[in-house]
């Protein structure tokens, strides 16, 4: 005689459950998440780089147009201004005809919460050295200009050449004189 159908269970089921499923899909979402926090930063970062990379080149610029022309008073010098915490202006003599063009204005990215250190406005002149000045055309401490946002601060530091620096402040060591050491001799040298 036959026995009746029955339903075998396996005790193997070999598929998930809704709570594996849940749980994989939470460290999924908290992995991609953090992934994405810090693809965020390193975009911020890299905007705020590319921003302090643009106005060390035109700190650059001026100093070199300054050094090309030569200007005696400060209203003929290169010069970059920090209008506000957003905006600056670059004066340069780019046509080359001798004088200083119409200043052009530069704006920080719009998007990126980018804004300068105060005072504003605030001049860096450069005089015909190439070095900073202030508008009397007295030698000026050498400056330095940051761009900072929520996820940190770039700087831009004059040396007292007047040349723009990324990396921070330049380092400098003590310089010693000495004097030299007496000459020595050979104890077989003759000398008449």
């Amino acid at each position: 005689m036959n026995a009746p159908l029955t339903k075998k269970c396996a005790a193997n089921n070999g598929g998930f459950t809704v709570l594996e499923l849940l749980i994989v899909v939470s460290v999924i979402s908290v992995v991609c998440g953090f992934a994405l926090m810090q693809i965020t930063r390193a975009r911020q970062v890299m905007v705020r780089e590319n921003a302090t990379r643009q106005l060390g080149s035109y700190l650059e610029k001026a100093r070199v147009d300054s050094l090309r022309r030569h200007p005696a008073a400060s209203a003929q010098m290169a010069q970059v201004t920090l209008i506000n915490a957003t905006f600056y202006s670059v004066a340069i003599d780019a046509d080359g005809n001798g004088t200083l063009d119409a200043p052009k204005v530069f704006s920080l990215p719009a998007d990126s919460n980018l804004q300068f250190n105060t005072p504003f406005p605030r001049t860096i002149y450069f005089n015909w050295r190439g070095r900073t000045v202030d508008a009397a055309g007295n030698v000026a401490s050498p400056p330095f200009v940051t761009i900072s946002d929520s996820y940190g601060t770039s700087r831009i530091d004059l040396t007292t050449a007047g040349q723009p620096t990324l990396q921070g402040p330049p380092a400098s060591s003590a310089v010693t004189n000495s004097t030299a050491p007496p000459p020595s001799f050979r104890s077989n040298t003759q000398i008449p």
